[in-house]
């Protein structure tokens, strides 16, 4: 089974568990929204490359979210698991400039208004940056989910990847829709 045909089996596999729980008195349920979108989040940074001196012999990898947080909880579920060999650690925060080691930053569509000046605080930095905000990849933001028929999919502004030093996996980028250049900057 070739790489790509391998990851999309192990992705299904890993959405189809997302789909469904079973609940302790074994009814099943579905996943509320942000639940499928900390998995996604999961799985989606296993597929991203940082720059070698970014992740410097840490034993961690950072989930920051900047904003009100949507996820409550949910993120809880991936909290202390492996990416890469390095623990998975949730902080939230109100402010950019309390960004310390980050290497993921969900920004909240409470930070809507303010996007362009937290973009420009990062610039450069290796931290993949994550919304569910109508235009945030438009606007900058490197993976950005959305609902489409009642389903989570998610966009990605390789340029925005490719300036900050990360590198995304063509196989990830096979499964989301390609924000073109023309379309990334922000007027």
């Amino acid at each position: 089974m070739d790489f790509y045909r391998k990851f999309v089996a192990i992705f299904m596999l890993m959405l189809i568990t997302a789909a469904v729980v079973t609940s302790a008195q074994g009814e099943e349920r579905k996943l509320g929204e942000y639940e499928v979108k900390a998995v996604f989040i999961y799985n989606l940074a296993k597929f991203i490359e940082w720059p070698d001196k970014s992740l410097d012999n840490s034993p961690t990898l950072t989930v920051y979210i900047l904003g009100d947080d949507p996820f409550r909880t949910d993120l809880a579920a991936i909290r202390d698991k492996l990416i890469k060999g390095r623990r998975v650690v949730i902080k939230q925060i109100d402010s950019p400039d309390d960004l310390k080691n980050a290497n993921i930053l969900f920004i909240s569509s409470s930070e809507k208004e303010r996007l362009r000046d937290i973009l420009k605080s990062i610039s450069g930095l290796p931290i993949l940056t994550v919304g569910d905000t109508k235009s945030y990849a438009q606007r900058g933001v490197m993976v950005n989910f959305y609902l489409e028929n009642s389903k989570i999919r998610f966009e990605i502004n390789l340029e925005a990847a490719n300036l900050a030093g990360l590198n995304i996996s063509s196989n990830l980028l096979r499964m989301g829709t390609i924000i073109s250049p023309s379309k990334g900057k922000e007027k």
